[in-house]
């Protein structure tokens, strides 16, 4: 009876589920992501950071991260990827950023823990700095 409850119990992408006692605690698994290149962009109160392969294509790997300042919107961030299961608009709850790793945890319906290394190609490190601390002000930077 109860493996048979199990098979009728949906599982997300990128999740498992784990038995404990009579209740099953749903654990993230954490995605991962490489990329060759990481742009910054702030244009008025708009800020990007896009980590891709500089491919040019139209279905080229990424993944960017927008704010506004524009409006007041509680420090919301739009994250969004080829992966469509990684796209959200919401608080980030932790990023931590070393030289070429970017860890950061958001979503509030479904919880995305993503881990992105990157190569700063031409961006100064300062400048990533400064502009993912504007955007997301706890940030941890680790040397």
């Amino acid at each position: 009876m109860l493996m048979n409850s199990l098979k009728s119990m949906p599982i997300q992408y990128g999740c498992t589920r784990m038995k404990c006692g009579n209740v099953f605690e749903q654990k993230k698994m954490k995605t991962f992501l490489e990329f060759k290149k990481v742009s910054v962009t702030v244009n008025g109160d708009y800020y990007q950071i896009v980590f891709d392969d500089d491919l040019d294509t139209d279905d080229e790997p990424y993944f960017m991260i927008q704010r506004q300042f524009e409006f007041p919107d509680g420090g919301v961030c739009h994250f969004e990827s080829h992966h469509e299961n990684l796209i959200d608009q919401c608080k980030a709850k932790s990023v931590s950023l070393c030289t070429n790793m970017l860890s950061l945890s958001y979503g509030e319906n479904q919880r995305r823990d993503v881990e992105i290394s990157f190569d700063l190609h031409g961006v100064d490190f300062q400048e990533l700095v400064s502009t993912l601390k504007e955007m997301i002000p706890d940030t941890r930077i680790e040397m």
